[in-house]
C-alpha cells in the first residue's frame, strides 16, 4: 500500500511538471498600464506559437517554468545593470517582432499606437 501511494504521488509530481513546462498554467493575457496607453500582450500566444521562454525570461534557466518576472528588475527607470522597462519590452518585443517581419514571418505589432491603446474619453 505504501509503496503504491508513494508511486502515485511521484506519477502526480513527473505529470504536473511537464503541465508547468508546457505552459498549460500560463496566464493567457497580461496587461502593462503605462501612461501613454494600456498594452495588452497575449501570453499564452506566445507560449502556443512554442517561441523559448527564455527569449523573454532571459534570468531563467532552461526548463524552468517561473522566476523572476521582468518588473522585478525592470524598473520606470533603469537601475545598476538592468535596463529600464520601456527599453526591457521595446528591445525584446518589438525587436522580435521586427526580426519576424524581416524574415517574412507572421509578426506582431511595431508600431507605437498597435500597442499602446489609450482610453477612451
Amino acid at each position: 500500500m505504501k509503496k503504491g501511494l508513494i508511486s502515485i504521488g511521484i506519477l502526480v509530481g513527473f505529470m504536473l511538471s511537464i503541465l508547468m513546462v508546457s505552459g498549460v498554467f500560463a496566464k493567457d493575457v497580461i496587461e502593462f498600464n503605462p501612461s501613454y496607453g494600456k498594452v495588452t500582450f497575449a501570453h499564452k500566444k506566445h507560449v502556443d506559437l512554442k517561441i523559448d521562454c527564455m527569449k523573454c525570461h532571459h534570468t531563467w534557466k532552461k526548463g524552468e517554468t517561473s522566476g523572476k518576472l521582468c518588473h522585478e528588475c525592470h524598473k520606470a527607470k533603469a537601475e545598476g545593470k538592468a535596463i529600464s522597462a520601456k527599453d526591457a519590452y521595446h528591445k525584446d518585443c518589438k525587436g522580435c517582432h521586427e526580426e519576424a517581419k524581416k524574415a517574412n514571418k507572421p509578426a506582431g505589432p511595431t508600431g507605437c499606437t498597435q500597442c499602446h491603446v489609450k482610453a477612451k474619453k
